[in-house]
């Protein structure tokens, strides 16, 4: 990997070797102070950057000094600073854009941004790139950390989303609880119907990007705001009745039609053979990221999460929460040859795991897998119970 460090890692400063510098820093809300998450970084100029965490922090290599970093996000403008030396950089800051609402009737508006981003999708959606991917996945029962499965998977993606995954490496632990999802990483497999952006085009995919979407859904125009020097359009749908309940938005250039931003939450589905337990207000939420191209758009990153409560006879109510968070890098255009396969494959990423050897050095020195120090204290614990050399051993 050139440069790119998953979920904003933040590891040790030291200048990587002459001309080099690895740098850290934090993206706030000019307005509120507040962490901007998964806002995007890279060196003007070039294609190395980065993804910030959910706090707003991110760590970069910086293959040139002196350099110009960039910063942006969706609904926001930019900052830059100037890197000379590797070292903790000031705090960036990002004004939020003001919404415009044009002179429009916006249920039409909406129909026509979404029929044009419809046949956008048609002409890019077999333009696929191939590249890598790593995925992180931690179950919390009552707040303690339950379950981890981490990733990496070469990729063949879309702008219509993943077309197919193969596990590189990957590992996986868990400690008894009344909940886990070892098959989570499936929603994000699935991303692009999930959230309204769909490869196929027939009368069942349900999506928002199709022919019948004023048929399939209620649609709002949102609004328009500037990101990066791009007007973007957001509408909002939800599900009309008789259709999977599902509501979102989706961000779209209005220059290029290309989805830019989704997001979707819908309910989510459990299925229990313990007597006695109940499930309520379980949901499950997406977002899904692209970087703008010429020809299509590439993923950026993917963000899943699922919550419920859980409530057991004579027992407190448990509150359980998923969270994953994909990030996507070395992405190129050239067909690899590599057995790529579908969400609906019949082995799943634990099936393919348990066929592997564990590699602890892998996951203590790739630089794709560095973490926050709050992740890092959670992997950790789970380490030294030696939950990933013992799991599959027996």
């Amino acid at each position: 990997m050139k440069g790119v460090y998953v979920c904003g890692c933040l590891v040790g400063l030291a200048t990587v070797a002459h001309g080099q510098a690895q740098v850290t820093g934090k993206v706030l809300d000019r307005q509120t102070r507040q962490p901007v998450p998964y806002a995007s970084v890279v060196v003007a100029g070039t294609t190395t950057g980065t993804t910030c965490n959910a706090e707003g922090e991110f760590a970069l290599a910086v293959v040139r000094v002196p350099a110009k970093v960039l910063v942006s996000s969706l609904g926001y403008g930019r900052d830059s600073v100037l890197v000379a030396a590797a070292g903790a950089l000031p705090p960036l800051v990002l004004a939020p854009v003001p919404v415009q609402l044009p002179a429009v009737e916006p249920v039409s508006y909406a129909a026509g941004v979404l029929a044009q981003a419809y046949r956008q999708l048609q002409r890019s959606r077999a333009q696929f790139v191939y590249g890598q991917a790593f995925y992180r996945q931690l179950t919390r029962n009552g707040g303690e950390p339950t379950e981890l499965l981490e990733a990496v998977w070469d990729t063949k993606s879309s702008s219509a989303g993943l077309a197919g995954t193969r596990l590189a490496q990957g590992r996986y632990a868990y400690h008894k609880a009344p909940m886990n999802f070892d098959n989570f990483a499936t929603y994000t497999k699935v991303v692009g119907g999930f959230c309204g952006i769909s490869a196929a085009d027939t009368a069942d995919s349900h999506a928002v990007l199709s022919r019948d979407a004023a048929r399939l859904y209620v649609l709002q125009f949102k609004g328009i705001t500037q990101s990066n020097g791009r007007s973007v359009a957001e509408i909002a749908f939800v599900s009309r009745p008789g259709i999977p309940a599902v509501s979102g938005s989706l961000f779209i250039d209005l220059a290029s039609y290309q989805v830019l931003h989704a997001r979707a939450t819908r309910p989510l589905t459990t299925q229990l053979s313990k007597p006695g337990v109940a499930v309520k207000g379980a949901v499950v939420s997406m977002e899904v990221d692209f970087k703008p191209q010429t020809a299509g758009a590439v993923l950026n990153y993917i963000k899943s999460n699922a919550s419920l409560l859980m409530e057991q006879p004579h027992k407190p109510a448990v509150p359980v929460l998923v969270e994953s968070f994909t990030a996507f890098y070395d992405q190129r255009p050239v067909p690899t040859g590599l057995p790529y396969a579908g969400p609906d494959a019949p082995v799943g990423d634990l099936a393919a795991i348990k066929q592997k050897a564990y590699d602890p050095a892998f996951w203590r020195n790739s630089p794709e897998v560095k973490r926050t120090p709050l992740e890092d204290e959670t992997i950790r614990s789970f380490e030294q119970q030696k939950a990933f050399g013992t799991l599959f051993d027996k």
